[in-house]
């Protein structure tokens, strides 16, 4: 067998044209030679016991538990899946123990008979004291995943609040820093969501195309995704190998929800004002059958943002039937629509003038009401089959599939040989101006114009149109719509494959393996919303149009549909698809002993994607349209962990990573919707990180300390902007990009009486780039080639996400069921996203410089990288428990968030690809922010039946 296999490797290795029957093929056979190596180890006979330790309030597994027989000292410690085993024990009467990290202490009494390996099935252990009943049910109740409007925007991508991640791990830092950090958009250690791995009942969910998993896809049904298994950072889990940011596992199988009837009305004077929430579940019942149904609405006919609204509701089924005692079938399927109005980030000086930092730019008046020029709509439907196989006890394959569809469009306003309708445009700003008389001019509009002026001038927009018309009619000469109003549209359909195994091969060693497939086909287009009283749209680009005089092929937007005119729903400007498959192989063994536990593991993964062209773009008739190369990746990782256990209440651990990561598609192409041609040298990125750590857990203090440093090569990033000094829109690439996060966190709960509890957090930080990167300029007008150079980015800071937190809170269980708690948090050293535009060589500073000093002071300015404002929030939460009957209870809960009122807090920021080359002018075209929106209140009332 063995020589066939390197036979067959060798036949792999020496062909490049390799077809994916023979990609399955190569995978599967180092699945079945690792698992006969590993199942070749022979487990142990003997008297014994073995079970699994789940959660009583998740039912997810409990990992790392101690577990003890008292009178013979025989211990085990429980695997990723929470099953334990412990043999060569002897005959007779015995006291079971489990001690889990966060967990009261558990004590059965058990007898033990000579040569059995008795099964205890499932033990349930529950929170420890630190948290007390009525805690967890407002916690339970008011569980939802906030995110702040700039987080909703699918535009950006990246944003992993650590909120996401509240209610699935007892780590003292993410339980303190769950929501007190949120506001700055903190995300763990410095990464972006593609770092972070989140599956559905075993199956991947994250983004082929850009990586991250999408949390506004779930719709606010956060009855119904509740449970969740984490495995953070480089920590062991059951169920993936995992990303250099961790793994999450959101649980949705019917037969796992507590039986019974909740609902919940919530108000809030956020994003949306109401929400409504009802679930249903049956429980396993006696027949094998468990049903759980979810829905959810969430309204605000304006939100906390002027111009906005929010509309959506979404739905849940979850069917599962336990076939016998071996055999689960599961059946998901959820979506959630939703149509929203958003907000755009602006200038300081545009916040200012309009006296608010909650100025919204999109909307203007329009009939006596308020219209939104940004509109999202978001469905995502889902359907997820799940085939559960437990032949023994300690066994579990979970085989997967899911289909997944996205729609998503964001609105927009277009326009040609007009002046722009933006009404914060920086040329409608008192500070374009260096004269008196029109600066004055200006600023008394901003200030004393009203919404006339400070918002989108609707009636115009429909004037210039009808004009146009009118002049058609009357000279005989068709003219389109000047002004319109257009979708962008980023579209998924996903098929993928997951099947895990986690199974206990001795008293000490457990195996986890695992496969991965997907295929996605993202596709990206534009369509027509609203031609605002115009009768067409032509379809060519403005910018090569004006720059190409005379030639009638380069603006062309589809050479095989010239000067084609286009109406509501059609597509234009830009059609194409992205056609990805990867898959991946994982293995990892656990081994448990009294004092060590010790894990590794590995993983290869095949991705490849293939650029797929609807139109035939005049600046690239050669490739753009039709099919265009593959682009193939092999990639692989390696991870290891000691954990050393002192005693019962200190432990120490260590956790490494190294392995590479195929760059994102959307990151790959530099200019997607113009050609095919992808970065040059693009590469696998190479990551490598480590963490050490110390945690403590007596009865009244337990806590956690880590330090953590992760480096990451030969990254690829792509963002795009409108170039005023070319005149035309901008797709920039950065490759070879190298960061490095480093940082200590700090979490600790002290227990202070039996019902105050008081909770700090810390986390202190650096991350920042380490060299040079490459970039590339690509001019979508087709006015000149693509343009690399060297971008200057060496010991910049990586933006988006504070590098400095800390949290105090205290939290009172008060008689009678009443819940009080306080917290502040102190946010710092968050810095504004860099444009790599403004870091290019300056070879031509000395030229506009008079002086060295002056030369100097004009380096300093370009090098400088603003921070966002610091930011001080305390919190407050009061809730109220009442037991309505031994199987019911209501429950009452008011958060109050920002109780300062801090209308200051920035949110995020970015510096323009707008960018003055010949003056190096930084103020010419100044950072834009978004804001947080001061104190908010969420209202919830919920019941149980």
């Amino acid at each position: 067998m063995i020589d066939k296999q390197k036979l067959a490797t060798n036949k792999l290795a020496t062909n490049k044209n390799t077809t994916h029957n023979n990609i399955f093929f190569y995978m599967r056979s180092i699945l079945f030679f690792l698992l006969t190596l590993l199942l070749s180890v022979p487990a142990m006979a003997g008297t014994g016991l073995q079970g699994v330790v789940i959660d009583a309030r998740t039912s997810q597994p409990v990992a790392g538990a101690t577990v003890m027989l008292d009178e013979q000292g025989l211990t085990a410690t429980t695997g990723p899946g929470g099953d334990f085993l412990i043999e060569g024990a002897k005959a007779g009467s015995d006291r079971l123990l489990i001690m889990g990290y966060g967990y009261k202490d558990y004590a059965q009494d058990v007898v033990l008979t000579a040569g059995v390996v008795a099964n205890l099935g499932v033990i349930k252990i529950s929170d420890n004291a630190f948290v007390s009943r009525a805690q967890q049910s407002i916690n339970e109740a008011n569980h939802e995943i906030q995110l702040t409007e700039s987080q909703l925007e699918d535009e950006e991508g990246n944003t992993q609040a650590v909120a996401t991640l509240t209610g699935a791990n007892d780590n003292p830092f993410y339980q303190a820093a769950s929501f007190g950090w949120s506001i700055m958009r903190f995300r763990v250690r410095g990464y972006n969501s593609e770092y972070t791995n989140t599956y559905i009942n075993g199956v991947n969910f994250n983004d082929a195309a850009r990586g991250r998993f999408n949390y506004s896809m779930l719709g606010g049904l956060n009855q119904a995704f509740k449970s969740k298994s984490i495995g953070l950072g480089l920590e062991v889990n059951n169920f993936a190998f995992g990303g250099v940011g961790g793994a999450n596992n959101i649980n949705t199988l019917a037969r796992d929800y507590a039986p019974g009837l909740r609902g919940s009305v919530a108000y809030t004077n956020g994003n949306y004002r109401w929400r409504g929430m009802v679930t249903y579940s049956t429980g396993l019942m006696p027949n094998g059958w468990a049903l759980t149904l979810s829905a959810v609405g969430r309204y605000a006919d304006e939100g906390v943002i002027p111009g906005s609204f929010y509309k959506s509701w979404g739905y849940f089924l979850s069917v599962s039937k336990d076939l016998n005692a071996s055999h689960t079938l599961s059946l998901v399927t959820f979506g959630a629509p939703t149509r929203r109005a958003s907000n755009s980030a602006t200038y300081k000086e545009a916040y200012e003038l309009a006296g608010s930092n909650l100025y919204n730019s999109n909307w203007g008046w329009q009939q006596g009401k308020k219209r939104n020029a940004r509109t999202v709509e978001a469905f995502d439907p889902t359907v997820i089959l799940n085939w559960l196989w437990k032949p023994k006890m300690g066994t579990t394959l979970n085989t997967g599939v899911s289909f997944h569809k996205s729609y998503y469009s964001s609105s927009a306003l277009n326009w040609h040989n007009a002046a722009d309708p933006r009404p914060d445009y920086y040329r409608y700003l008192p500070s374009y101006y260096t004269d008196e008389a029109t600066h004055a001019l200006y600023y008394n509009n901003w200030t004393m114009g009203g919404d006339s002026y400070r918002q989108i001038n609707w009636d115009k927009l429909y004037q210039t149109n009808y004009l146009n018309t009118t002049i058609a009619d009357q000279t005989g000469v068709e003219n389109g719509s000047t002004y319109i109003i257009e979708k962008r549209h980023s579209n998924q359909a996903s098929w993928t494959l997951s099947s895990n195994l986690n199974t206990r091969l001795s008293e000490q060693l457990t195996l986890q393996a695992g496969y991965d497939a997907n295929y996605t086909r993202s596709s990206y287009y534009k369509t027509i919303d609203d031609l605002l009283g115009g009768r067409y749209w032509l379809d060519v680009d403005n910018y090569s149009e004006r720059d190409f005089p005379g030639d009638h092929n380069t603006p062309q937007n589809d050479l095989r549909n010239p000067n084609r005119k286009v109406g509501v729903d059609d597509r234009f400007g830009y059609d194409y698809d992205i056609n990805q498959y990867s898959s991946s192989l994982w293995v990892q063994n656990v081994w448990n002993f009294a004092r060590w536990d010790v894990s590794y593991s590995a993983t290869g993964s095949y991705t490849t994607y293939q650029r797929d062209g609807n139109m035939q773009n005049g600046r690239a008739p050669e490739h753009s349209y039709g099919k265009g190369a593959h682009h193939n990746f092999w990639n692989w990782g390696l991870k290891g962990s000691i954990d050393y256990k002192l005693d019962g209440h200190n432990t120490f651990v260590a956790h490494a990573y190294y392995g590479t990561k195929a760059p994102l598609s959307y990151n790959a192409y530099v200019s997607p919707r113009v050609k095919d041609d992808v970065i040059a040298h693009l590469k696998s990125e190479r990551i490598a990180s480590a963490d050490v750590g110390y945690s403590w857990n007596f009865r009244t203090l337990r806590g956690v300390i880590t330090a953590f440093y992760t480096d990451m090569q030969k990254g690829t990033e792509r963002t795009s902007f409108y170039d005023d000094l070319n005149s035309t829109f901008m797709n920039y690439a950065l490759t070879d990009v190298h960061k490095v996060f480093k940082g200590v966190e700090l979490g600790l709960s002290w227990k202070m009486t039996d019902r105050v509890t008081f909770n700090a957090a810390m986390n202190l930080a650096r991350y920042q780039y380490k060299n040079r990167p490459t970039g590339t300029r690509s001019f979508e007008n087709g006015s000149e080639a693509d343009i690399t150079k060297t971008v200057y980015l060496k010991n910049f800071y990586v933006s988006g996400t504070p590098q400095e937190c800390y949290t105090i809170g205290f939290n009172y269980a008060a008689p009678h069921m009443w819940f009080f708690e306080v917290n502040g948090s102190w946010m710092n050293r968050s810095y504004i996203e860099l444009s790599p535009v403004r870091h290019e060589s300056i070879d031509e500073l000395w030229k506009i410089a008079d002086s060295q000093e002056a030369l100097q002071n004009k380096i300093n300015e370009i090098t400088r990288q603003d921070k966002l404002n610091e930011a001080l929030v305390i919190n407050m939460s009061i809730g109220k428990l009442i037991y309505l009957s031994r199987s019911s209870s209501l429950n009452i809960n008011l958060n109050l968030s920002n109780l300062l009122d801090n209308k200051n807090i920035q949110t995020g920021g970015y510096q323009q690809g707008r960018f003055d080359y010949k003056n190096y002018d930084m103020s010419k075209y100044p950072n834009k922010y978004y804001y947080a929106q001061g104190f908010k209140m969420y209202l919830n009332l919920g019941v149980r039946f």
